[in-house]
């Protein structure tokens, strides 16, 4: 059971605040750099840093700092230390607040907490890098332009270099490691339960989701918090992607167009807090939505494989289905990947078509959106941004709309696809009374690894 939400994305500090984007049908994108839409050389560069890099995304700018009356902050933080922690503190303590829990109330023994985060570059790793590597780069460099400078003039330029750089702590390169990140957070609140930073790329919000349903069923814990966060971009992160993604030159992200040339990045994160029905119930919890299940298909051995195969997005809704013990015909609504990337979009919609084809005609087409056109495609928190939206949607019982899309696969004009695009807020009308309202939220990585989450509204006795 969802009993508890929160998230910052781009112009989004709330749920409630995306939630209103989603249905204005908003594109929160702004520019990123003005230089970015072409390579320094061309698009003949054969340079790999000369690759173009979007100029566009869905910035979270000053939604990434957090509250420092919420979090107690016990010393001065030093800026050479990893600051994604305290952005995870507050999401977990403004998730905590919405669902009616504070801190000092909390079994913190019997609280786990699973984060999917995993960014290559942070504030601390690159600034130890700069301290010890770049530094010492640099130096060599200079003498080799100079080599009748003297040992002392050496010093003094490696004084004045250090002094420019944010000063690291002892622990300021512990804090970069992703191990630290979720330790850390668990001890600022006072968790005691299992702790877990995990990276399985743009599906590990729907991991940690995973594997904190996991936690509840075992008994590890009674109150689980799971989410993911992308943390601000920089270049050196953009340009890396750039070789494994296939980023647009437009200025607003177009998934499931026949347009469509590529994908834009978003910034952000959100976390829930989940508890087993019957302790939700018992306490007199909201319930956003119930989690039935999950289904996930690692992706082919082929390392150079970086589209997601039919089969393996076919096995990962299958599984999720199976798992839940239900059949196509209970899926009223899809909340999907849709990235953006053409080849990717294709598969994605191919395979949703066949899945959902065996339908009994008479029931109605399943709506399909993507909260990538709102927010963009937020990396390693996209997955955990996907089910935020589907679960808001069960629990506003609307159907809610896909930002704008230019020109449309033409398979959602037929009337014999099982499939439309959700092109403005419709009211969720159940079909049957037996039937609950239910989401099908898909994730593709870049590597090719797929999985799926079955939600469901929560219908009271």
């Amino acid at each position: 059971m969802i009993t508890g939400i929160s998230c910052r994305f781009a112009e989004s500090q709330a749920p409630s605040a995306l939630w209103k984007n989603i249905l204005q049908r908003r594109t929160l994108f702004t520019q990123i750099d003005p230089e970015a839409g072409s390579g320094k050389h061309g698009a003949s560069a054969k340079y790999v840093f000369d690759r173009p890099y979007p100029r566009y995304g869905a910035l979270l700018k000053d939604l990434y700092a957090c509250n420092p009356a919420d979090q107690y902050f016990p010393r001065k933080i030093n800026a050479g230390e990893n600051q994604d922690v305290f952005f995870a503190v507050q999401l977990a303590i403004d998730a905590l607040r919405d669902s009616g829990t504070t801190i000092s109330s909390l079994p913190t023994d019997r609280v786990s907490l699973r984060l999917g985060y995993a960014p290559p570059f942070n504030c601390a790793s690159v600034n130890w890098l700069q301290h010890t590597v770049l530094v010492d780069q640099t130096l060599d460099i200079i003498s080799s332009f100079f080599p009748g400078a003297d040992r002392s003039q050496i010093d003094d330029i490696r004084e004045t270099l250090v002094k420019s750089l944010p000063e690291p702590a002892a622990y300021s390169f512990i804090s970069a490691l992703g191990c630290a990140m979720t330790s850390w957070t668990a001890h600022l609140l006072g968790f005691a339960g299992p702790a877990f930073s995990l990276d399985a790329g743009t599906v590990s919000g729907l991991q940690a989701v995973q594997g904190a349903i996991d936690d509840l069923l075992l008994h590890r814990s009674d109150i689980a918090l799971a989410g993911a966060i992308q943390p601000p971009l920089n270049r050196a992160m953009l340009q890396g992607l750039a070789g494994a993604m296939t980023f647009s030159r437009a200025e607003n992200l177009q998934p499931f167009s026949r347009d469509a040339d590529g994908t834009l990045p978003g910034e952000g994160g959100a976390v829930f807090v989940l508890k087993r029905l019957k302790d939700a119930v018992r306490h007199g919890d909201r319930i956003y939505a119930v989690i039935r299940s999950t289904g996930i298909a690692a992706a082919s051995i082929d390392q150079h494989q970086r589209v997601p195969t039919p089969e393996r997005l076919t096995r990962a809704i299958m599984r999720a289905l199976h798992a839940a013990e239900l059949t196509t015909e209970s899926i009223q609504l899809i909340e999907a990947h849709g990235s953006g990337n053409a080849h990717a979009d294709r598969t994605e919609m191919n395979v949703l078509q066949d899945v959902f084809s065996g339908r009994d005609p008479r029931l109605q087409r399943i709506g399909i959106g993507t909260i990538k056109s709102n927010i963009g495609h937020t990396l390693w928190a996209s997955s955990a941004a996907g089910i935020l939206k589907a679960a808001l949607a069960l629990h506003h019982r609307v159907l809610p709309p896909n930002a704008p899309v230019d020109k449309p696969y033409l398979s959602f004009l037929s009337a014999q696809s099982p499939i439309y695009l959700l092109k403005e807020v419709r009211p969720w009308i159940r079909e049957s009374e037996k039937n609950p309202r239910r989401a099908c939220v898909t994730a593709i990585d870049f590597t090719g690894t797929c999985a799926a989450a079955v939600l469901e509204e929560y219908q009271e006795p």
